[in-house]
């Protein structure tokens, strides 16, 4: 059982710094990447300071010990913040750095908390026999397991708030995408829901085993092992990350781009709905799957938020709907004619960027006409 602790022990620092040292590598002038490696490396850290507390190398780990209570704060702020640098511009970044904040106050308080306060010797003995149940008295020993559960719930409460981000960040990227692509699927960040609930019940176990139970024989063993599940999830989120693909416009903001003042009523309401209507109708570009509200806007001569305001008056749905309305529409006609067409095929067809896309929005279309 010693060499199976060991090995999850040493895996969960190992693998996410060398994942986080290749990211940093190859993240250039990527900025969501460099972020990313940043989680890594900060969990990384983590999980060597607790392979020091697990093998119960207690000299050692005492000088880091206020720097592990530290990064433990940062974690959750670290991927938040990767999530923030795909949905907002790159210099808007700067506004998001106080989530480090709590992380850097525990910091420096466990620092003069630990090393001036409690001193090595009793730092050194309360780690020893905390958590195989011995009973300690003295200020001193009652005061460290005052802020060790403080601790415990500060990062229960941050698991919480994080976790709620991390629902509602996506889904409302996911409208501002639709407003501008007819496949957003590049695009969306809906994949970060599956870390997060993986998350979620990894810091439930681990909140709980240790916490309420002995840190000794099968228990250490369930919580190194909570422990190295939630660093495989972690690395495995870095190597999505690495695919996750940038839009090319801000969605922050509606910006008008260079274009001259009157452009915006170069066309009647009327005479851009006809215009936008034999562009995407007649001419078919709806079968364009790179097609954008931005590319048909520079075409037809407008702005985005004007021609936006258009597709949202006169039919009631977003860009991304409107395109796809018409694709279904192909796809159903296609059908008829060619029944034995696979389904990649009439993906390719269709201008849908994938097979669930196109599964999405035909079983929408069908719900709506239910």
């Amino acid at each position: 059982m010693n060499h199976l602790k060991v090995i999850l022990l040493v895996s969960s620092f190992i693998i996410p710094f060398v994942l986080g040292f290749q990211l940093f590598v190859t993240s250039k002038t990527n900025i969501s990447m460099l972020i990313m490696s940043f989680a890594l490396f900060n969990s990384s850290m983590i999980f060597l300071f607790n392979y020091f507390y697990f093998q119960k190398d207690y000299t050692l780990y005492y000088p880091f010990h206020s720097v592990h209570a530290g990064l433990e704060l940062c974690l959750y702020p670290s991927i938040y913040l990767y999530i923030k640098s795909i949905v907002i511009e790159n210099n808007k970044l700067k506004s998001n750095l106080w989530h480090f904040a709590l992380g850097a106050i525990v910091m420096v308080f466990a620092s003069l908390f630990f090393y001036v306060y409690i001193g090595k010797e009793d730092m050194i003995f309360f780690l020893k026999y905390n958590k195989v149940g011995y009973h300690f008295t003295g200020l001193k020993f009652q005061l460290l397991i005052f802020t060790r559960y403080v601790e415990l719930i500060i990062i229960a409460l941050q698991a919480v708030y994080y976790s709620i981000a991390f629902i509602k960040i996506p889904k409302e990227y996911n409208e501002r995408l639709k407003n501008e692509f007819s496949n957003i699927e590049n695009f969306s960040i809906d994949w970060i829901n599956k870390y997060n609930i993986s998350f979620g019940i990894c810091g439930l176990t681990g909140f709980i085993f240790y916490t309420f139970t002995p840190i000794r024989g099968y228990h250490e063993l369930i919580i190194e092992f909570v422990f190295f599940v939630f660093s495989a999830f972690l690395c495995a989120m870095g190597i999505v990350s690495t695919k996750q693909q940038m839009p090319s416009v801000d969605l922050d903001e509606i910006k008008i781009f260079e274009i001259k003042q009157n452009l915006r009523n170069k066309f009647t309401d009327d005479r851009l709905l006809n215009e936008l209507k034999n562009h995407i109708e007649i001419e078919r570009a709806y079968l364009q799957p790179e097609i954008s509200l931005t590319n048909v806007s520079r075409l037809l001569g407008t702005n985005r938020s004007y021609l936006s305001s258009i597709i949202n008056q006169q039919f009631g749905v977003n860009f991304n709907t409107y395109i796809n309305q018409y694709r279904v529409k192909y796809v159903h006609d296609y059908l008829e004619n060619n029944p034995l067409i696979t389904k990649e095929e009439l993906v390719h067809l269709s201008g849908f960027g994938s097979r669930s896309t196109m599964n999405r929005a035909l079983s929408k279309i069908k719900k709506k006409n239910n």
